[in-house]
Order: C-alpha cells, then sequence, then structure tokens
C-alpha cells in the first residue's frame, strides 16, 4: 500500500510542470443584466480547445491551471447569440463582463470547435465526461456511450457496465427511468457522470454500488416523436432480439412506451463435472441444452404542473420462462473398495417468472433551493420453478422431484429533502420505508410453506461542496439502516450504520486525487434462507439457514486522475474488508453431502491497477488492467490473486462505425473455492444507410473460443471439479437491422428524481 501511494504522488510530482496555477475569472449577464446561469465558456488555443467551464447561478466562471498563452474565449447558450474575446494569459486574469444579445433564430446550439471529450471534471466521489458531436449524432444512445472511458457497452444484450465488471445504477437527470435508454435521443446528451462513491442516500439499496448518471441538454421544448426498432438475430445460433420505442411530449408532458423480446432455443454447452462426497466419487459428462424467452412491456411520463411542482410515473411488465436439459452419462466409484458402475443420468428444470412493477414520483419546491421529494413503488412478482433428476447406476437409483410455487409482494416509499446554502453546498435528509413478503412453496413435499417477511427503515443524512467552485471537494453522508425479518419463523432485527465518505482535489484541470471510504452491507438472498432442500443431486443436499444476518463490506480506494489533451490516465489503490461473510459451510452422512450458510469469516482483498483513454480523430480506446489479491485465513487454494483486464474501443469513417470490447479474468477466490473464466469478446461494425436506417453484424466470444471455464470446490468431506465450454455461443455471429426516427427539437427544462429498482427477487430462485 505504501509503495503505491509514493508512486501516485511521484507522478504528480512528475506531471504537475503540465498546468501552471493561473486564475481565470469572469461574468456572463443579458442586456438587462440579469446573470446568466449555464453558459458553456470554452477556451480556444489555436483551434485547440484547452479547457471549458460553465456559469453558476450569478453568471459566473472560474477556470485553474490552464499554461500560459494567447487564447480566445467563448460564451455560449441556447437562445443568445456567442461572443468572444481573445487574450493573453500570464498569471491570474479577470476577464472583462460578457454580455450576451438574445437571438430568437437560433435552433441549434451552439458547436465549439475541438473535441469536448478532453473535458474531464471530478467531484467529490465522481466523474464527469462530456461527448463528441459525432457521438451525439449517433442512431442510439448505447452507441454515444460506447466513446465514454471506463463504460464496457455490449452491443448484444444493450447492456452497460464499468470496466471493474460492476453494474451501475442508470440515471436520467436523477431519474431511474426503466429501459429509456432504448428511445433516448443521444442529441440530447450534455455530460455523462460516474459516481463510483454514492451517497447514503442510495445505500439503503443494496444493489446500488455505483451509479451512471446521464445528463441532458436543459432546452424548451416543442412538440417531438422520436423512437426506434432493431432486430439482431443470430446465424450460428437459435438467437434474437427485437424491440420497439417511441417517446412524445411538449413542453409539459411526456409519454414513452417500450416493447422487447428474445430468445434462445437450443442453445448447448459442453460440461464435465467430478465430485467426491464420503467414500463415493462420481463424474459426468453431458451436454446442456438451454431454451428461454422474456417479454418486457414498459409504459413511463411526466407532467410539469409548474415550475414549483412536477410528477412522473413508470410502469412495467417482465415474462421469462425458461427451461433446462442435462443428458450425460459417467460413472459412480467406491473408493475405499475400488468398485465402480457406470452411470446414466437426465435432468430437467422448467422456470416461469413474471414482474409487474409502477413506479410514482412527485416533487414540490416551497422556496429558492429548498426542495420535498416524495416517491412510491409497488411491485408483484410470482416465479416457479420444477426441477426432476433421474440417476442410474448398479449401486443406486435416484428419481427426484422438486416443484415449487413463489411469490412476493413488495412497496416503498421514499421521502427526501434538499437544500442548497449559498449555491455552493448541499444539505440533503431522507427516509426510505419498505415492506416484502415472500411466500416459497413445495408442492410436492408436505412441509409447510416457506414464508419471509421483511420491514426495513433506513434514514440518511448527507452534506457536500460538489456546486462550488473550490479546488478541495467532500461529501459526507451517513445512513442508519434498521432491519426486522421473520423467515420461517425465526425473527431478526439489526441496526446498521453506513457511511460515506469522498475528498478530492482537484490540482487544475488537469489532474486531482480522490481519496474515499464506504461501508456496504448485503442480505442473504432468499435461497440461502429457504431451508427446504432445492438441490434434486442424490449426493448433494442444499439447504438455507433462516438465522444468517448480513455480510458487510468497508471499501477504501485511493486514485489519482489525469487528463492531458487526448488522454485520461486513472492509477488507483482498492482496498476491502470483508466481514460476517455469509460462507457455505456443511456434512456428510451417508455418503451424502449437505451444505449450509453460516456467517462467520473475514477476508482482506487489496486491489492496485491502471485505467487508460486516448481520444483518437476517429473514435477512442480504453485499456485498463488491475491485480485482486486475497487475504483469508483457512484459504484452501494456493495462491488467491487473479489479474483482470480489458480492451475498449470505439472507432467510426463517414458512415461506419466498429465497437470492440474485451476482456479476461484470470482468477477469483473464496475461502474454498476457486475459479477460472474464459476471455469474453464483443464486436459490432454498423453502416448507417440514409433515411434512419442501419445496418450491422455482432460478433461474439470471438477470441478463444474454445476455452473452458473451470471451477473447484473443497469442503470437509466433500470436493468437486466442474467445466463447461459455450458450444453455439463460441463463436456467434448476428445480423442487426434498425430504424430510428427524431425530431431535431430542444428538451425541456425539468428537476427529476431516481426510480428505484427493478424487484427481480425471485427471479434467482431455481431448482439446481
Amino acid at each position: 500500500m505504501l509503495r503505491c501511494i509514493c508512486l501516485l504522488i511521484s507522478l504528480w510530482g512528475g506531471i504537475s510542470w503540465l498546468a501552471a496555477q493561473s486564475r481565470l475569472t469572469g461574468c456572463v449577464t443579458d442586456k438587462k443584466g440579469t446573470p446568466l446561469e449555464g453558459c458553456s465558456v470554452w477556451f480556444l488555443q489555436a483551434d485547440t480547445l484547452a479547457g471549458g467551464c460553465v456559469t453558476d447561478k450569478k453568471g459566473r466562471f472560474e477556470l485553474k491551471g490552464l499554461p500560459g498563452g494567447d487564447y480566445v474565449c467563448r460564451v455560449s447558450m441556447l437562445g443568445f447569440k456567442k461572443s468572444e474575446r481573445t487574450f493573453s494569459l500570464s498569471g491570474d486574469v479577470k476577464l472583462p463582463l460578457f454580455v450576451l444579445e438574445e437571438d430568437s433564430t437560433q435552433l441549434d446550439e451552439v458547436t465549439v470547435t475541438g473535441d469536448k471529450r478532453d473535458i474531464v471534471m471530478s467531484n467529490a466521489g465522481s466523474t464527469t465526461y462530456f461527448l463528441s458531436e459525432h457521438a451525439r449524432q449517433s442512431r442510439t444512445s448505447y452507441e454515444a456511450l460506447a466513446e465514454v472511458p471506463k463504460l464496457i457497452v455490449n452491443p448484444i444484450e444493450r447492456s452497460i457496465s464499468l470496466n471493474n465488471g460492476e453494474s451501475p445504477l442508470i440515471l436520467i437527470d436523477g431519474v431511474k427511468r426503466p429501459q429509456y435508454l432504448e428511445v433516448l435521443n443521444p442529441e440530447w446528451i450534455e455530460s455523462v457522470e460516474i459516481v463510483e462513491v454514492p451517497s447514503a442516500r442510495y445505500l439503503g439499496d443494496e444493489s446500488v454500488t455505483c451509479i451512471l448518471n446521464i445528463h441532458l441538454n436543459r432546452k424548451k421544448v416543442t412538440p417531438y416523436v422520436n423512437g426506434n426498432a432493431y432486430a439482431q438475430h443470430s446465424v450460428t445460433s437459435k438467437f434474437g432480439v427485437i424491440g420497439a420505442s417511441v417517446e412524445t411530449g411538449n413542453a409539459k408532458s411526456s409519454l414513452y412506451l417500450n416493447l422487447q423480446t428474445f430468445y434462445f432455443a437450443d442453445d448447448v454447452s459442453d460440461n464435465y463435472t467430478e465430485s467426491v462426497s464420503g467414500d463415493i466419487k462420481r463424474t459426468d459428462t453431458f451436454k446442456h441444452i438451454y431454451n428461454s424467452n422474456s417479454y418486457f412491456a414498459g409504459l413511463g411520463g411526466d407532467h410539469t404542473f409548474s415550475d414549483k411542482s412536477y410528477l412522473a410515473f413508470s410502469a412495467r411488465y417482465v415474462a421469462h420462462p425458461s427451461d433446462v436439459e442435462n443428458n450425460g452419462q459417467g460413472y459412480v466409484e467406491y473408493l475405499s473398495d475400488g468398485r465402480r458402475s457406470d452411470l446414466v443420468e437426465n435432468a430437467q428444470t422448467d422456470g416461469t417468472y413474471h414482474l409487474a412493477s409502477a413506479d410514482l414520483y412527485y416533487r414540490q419546491t416551497f422556496a429558492p433551493q429548498h426542495t420535498l421529494e416524495i416517491a412510491g413503488n409497488y411491485s408483484y412478482s410470482a416465479s416457479t420453478s420444477m426441477g426432476k433428476r433421474n440417476e442410474v447406476n448398479d449401486f443406486f437409483l435416484n428419481n427426484h422431484l422438486i416443484d415449487t410455487d413463489n411469490s412476493r409482494n413488495f412497496g416503498k416509499l421514499d421521502v427526501d429533502y434538499t437544500k442548497v446554502f449559498g449555491g455552493k453546498y448541499t444539505l440533503l435528509a431522507g427516509s426510505n420505508t419498505s415492506y416484502s413478503s415472500t411466500r416459497i412453496d413445495d408442492r410436492v413435499d408436505e412441509l409447510p410453506v416457506f414464508i419471509y417477511d421483511r420491514w426495513q427503515e433506513y434514514l440518511y443524512v448527507g452534506f457536500d461542496n460538489n456546486r462550488s467552485d473550490f479546488k478541495f471537494k467532500y461529501t459526507f453522508s451517513l445512513g442508519m439502516d434498521m432491519m426486522f425479518t421473520k423467515a420461517d419463523g425465526v425473527k431478526n432485527h439489526y441496526i446498521d450504520v453506513l457511511p460515506a465518505v469522498a475528498l478530492t482535489y482537484n490540482f487544475s484541470q488537469v489532474h486531482a486525487l480522490t481519496l474515499s471510504y464506504k461501508r456496504l452491507r448485503f442480505s442473504p438472498s432468499l435461497s440461502m434462507l429457504n431451508p427446504r432442500n432445492m438441490s434434486t443431486d442424490s449426493l448433494y443436499i442444499q439447504q438455507g439457514n433462516p438465522f444468517l444476518r448480513p455480510s458487510y463490506q468497508d471499501r477504501v480506494r485511493l486514485s489519482y486522475r489525469l487528463n492531458y489533451k487526448k488522454l485520461y490516465l486513472e492509477p488507483y489503490v482498492n482496498y476491502t474488508y470483508s466481514s460476517k461473510l455469509i460462507s457455505a459451510i456443511g456434512s456428510v452422512t451417508d455418503n451424502i453431502y449437505t451444505n449450509t450458510y453460516k456467517n462467520f469469516l473475514e477476508a482482506h482483498i487489496l486491489t492496485a491497477g491502471l485505467s487508460a483513454n486516448y481520444n483518437l480523430p476517429f473514435g477512442n480506446l480504453s485499456v485498463g488492467t488491475s491485480f485482486a489479491k486475497r487475504f483469508q485465513d483457512g484459504m484452501v487454494f494456493t495462491g488467491g490473486g487473479g489479474w483482470n483486464s480489458y480492451l475498449s474501443g470505439y472507432f467510426y469513417y463517414k458512415q461506419f462505425s466498429l465497437s470492440l470490447n474485451a476482456g479476461y479474468l484470470t482468477a477469483s477466490f473464496d475461502r474454498n473455492s476457486k475459479s477460472e473464466g474464459i476471455p469474453w469478446s464483443n464486436a459490432a461494425l454498423s453502416w448507417n444507410l440514409p433515411k434512419g436506417w442501419q445496418l450491422g453484424v455482432i460478433a461474439e466470444s470471438f477470441i478463444c473460443p474454445k476455452m473452458e471455464s473451470k471451477s473447484w470446490v473443497v469442503q470437509d468431506g466433500y470436493r468437486s471439479f466442474s467445466s463447461s465450454r459455450m458450444t453455439d455461443r463460441s463463436p456467434r455471429f448476428l445480423v442487426r437491422l434498425a430504424y430510428s426516427f427524431k425530431n431535431k427539437v430542444e428538451q425541456k427544462q425539468r428537476v427529476k428524481k431516481r426510480f428505484f429498482e427493478q424487484d427481480n427477487a425471485l427471479e434467482g430462485i431455481q431448482v439446481q
């Protein structure tokens, strides 16, 4: 750790000459002397964009760190004529007042000569990136976001993740709008904020470890209709995706609709398993055949009653049927005397999942910079899971059937208050109240229904100065989580304190240093709590433990950001302390292993890594690598460390574009297990045709397609090894046809708030 910190300090010292600590200030008003907030202020040197900022509520702007020389300062704002002024920089400079004249004929935002991608802004716990004009002219928002550093965009699944593998909560101007990226016009994207240290406001939801907040242009709106439709189908396997989205709106209201479906048919992988339970060794070589369909329908919208009153809503329905079939053969052997018999096995699992959910949000402004927000959510989800397994050998026969019927009701109410002091400091406080009730019934056995009820009251408070223009920025927040649960008659209640702190020092616009800390807690899943056997294996019983409590992670991160011209560089060090880990334990009786869970372990994980991005004239290229080392008492496998590397690129030429993503995690470890992954890869080549049409070719898993993923488990009296290789998806090629239409209109100015995560707790309940 000390060596890494010294390296970061040395790097900063070696490159600090790149940015002299000059200070540029100025002010922008209209002809009446009214300060203009949100003006774009750009500084150009020899037609190259050297820096930029925006004006605050008083029309003031400030920029530090530009090297000496001759510059052009260009100020622009929609509805006004741009203004330029030349000056020489040699120390602190206060520019004369900029007075903008109205321009009623201006329809499009002023385009700045230069590359906005070169501008990166750091706040406490977050980093903001700007899109190029080429990205904003993309056909879809996924194409536009592909050029953002630290984002991995999957063109097949139409999903977005961070380069460390985490899936962010996606917000649009602070609002969670399910599937809105499908219909979002890329021209409206102003900037993209990646929040790696969410405040305690978001830590009540355990799935939120990072946030992707997409800021849109604040514009007036004329009536508009935007939409797109697409279809992509594999030419090497039975897989396809079809979707359509449309949005309509005006200055007061908006409404959008999304429809999507995908299918897998006879998706085949070759598998091998080997296990030892007590005195019995069993091997099995089998084909895994997977079939799946998914259907999604979403409806959302909002209405602005006045500048002080705003309402938004969202509703969605998801259906997901699937089935799996395994057909294999191997042998069973008694290790004590060497007796062996051939084994024939057939296993089948069928499942369905349904979700209906609705969200309602209301915002009221009582006074300038005083805001009260109220949001509610209700969802109902239901699933069925049926598994049967037949094993035939000379020693024993196994015919096991499990058939579960599951349902869950969930409701949540959020009340949030925000106050801004002096345009620089923000105080926020609020509460999240939720209740859920889950029922899991195995219709085959005669045991009572497993019932899990949970009531949660979460309170938080936070304070930050991220709205200021100070070099040193900070955010402090604290959440108190009160949980009351009843699992299969076992009552639990506990109180957790969840702090989050981020400190950022901007030496200049070129480089910054960030130190952060956050505490996360992870509640046990339903399958970990359910004490009923959910395994059809003749030698393996899987049971949950209703006495389980949450596990915790304390994460500390030190990172340095260098953004010099076209280059973005970020070395970092992470330390994670995991406590009260939910770990697998078990015992063997009559050669049958019973696996359950218990809170009793702790672990230390140290990660060091480097990510880099370079903006090319025809796209951008990102690379990164990290090494994680796990320290834990009693680890079965030696080493405990693994490399995680990735490469991502987006390139374009005229009407053609290419996105490329690839990565590889060498190994990951737990106390009793080890996994080796395979390289993942995807690429999409697109050709933009006239009148909104687009033709594309997509490739997936084309790097080392014959490699197998492998995993090992060693417990007291039990050990196993498994390997798997996808045959239909390695590699896979798809053809894509898409159509998009969008009006070149201006978007209305609105203040929004996130909705809630999709309720998918039941989707993971499956028979093994």
